[in-house]
């Protein structure tokens, strides 16, 4: 049998507003999502630049979140997934309208096949393109739970 097969993880993706359900708002429907990354059975992932989104998006006013709050989010996150370094970032062939969001199409686009999960309608527009890709986008949660 060959064992580097073993090791091989679902790869999934998740833009900032999951991240915010997950981390922030604790939302009980991203529990599937928590679950698995807790017990490391999927192949999460960050950038730099989603990296820096997520931090500018939770010291906004609006989240009347302390400094130490942001920290420990921020922590939660990175011990949660890998850093994806950008000299492996492959530009996918297919655009969001929203540039903002390009991000995750291309990390998605990166370690495919991959699971996109996006509550953003600029995202999930692309799904019938991604899938031609080897990438699967979805707002449900619960696809975390059927993806492989």
């Amino acid at each position: 049998m060959n064992t580097a097969l073993i090791d091989i993880k679902p790869r999934l993706v998740l833009d900032t507003n999951v991240i915010l359900d997950l981390l922030v708002f604790k939302d009980l429907s991203a529990e599937p999502i928590r679950l698995l990354l807790d017990t490391k059975q999927v192949d999460a992932v960050r950038t730099q630049a989603s990296m820096a989104e997520l931090i500018d998006v939770i010291g906004r006013p609006t989240f009347k979140l302390s400094r130490e709050d942001q920290a420990s989010i921020v922590q939660a996150w990175e011990s949660r997934s890998r850093l994806l370094e950008n000299t492996a970032i492959e530009p996918a062939p297919f655009a969001c309208r929203d540039p903002d969001d390009q991000v995750f199409i291309n990390m998605a686009y990166s370690i495919r096949p991959a699971l996109l999960l996006s509550k953003d309608l600029r995202v999930l527009e692309l799904q019938a393109i991604a899938k031609q890709h080897g990438i699967d986008i979805s707002q449900d949660y619960e696809r975390v739970r059927h993806f492989s």
